[in-house]
């Protein structure tokens, strides 16, 4: 009895969890701005930054200052070409509010 008791409130826990939660196609904008080719250039270039990021952190952990120079230079200019990536797919506004995000993310 006290089994049975403990998989129904189990069993409807499980229930009621899965339809509180939402499913990812309800929120996500059926056609988000831009094109496809447009926004997967947008994310090769924030992967790239992302590298370069990695890379300069390593040449500081390495002790190379001058390279880790050179590294802050391709990442103000890789910022810069995903700025300009978001100010067409998404308008300035949006552009604005990812730009002080990013720029709080590097101290250069």
């Amino acid at each position: 009895m006290r089994k049975s008791i403990s998989i129904s409130i189990v069993s409807m826990s499980l229930v009621a969890a899965s339809l509180m939660i939402p499913s990812g196609r309800g929120f996500a904008d059926e056609n988000p701005p831009g094109n496809h080719k447009q926004r997967e250039e947008l994310r090769r270039d924030q992967q790239q930054l992302e590298r370069l990021r990695q890379q300069r952190d390593h040449e500081l952990r390495e002790g190379d200052k001058r390279e880790a120079r050179e590294y802050n230079d391709k990442i103000r200019d890789q910022k810069r070409e995903i700025r300009q990536d978001r100010r067409t797919i998404y308008g300035q506004d949006r552009d604005r509010r990812h730009h002080d995000r990013d720029h709080d993310h590097d101290h250069d």
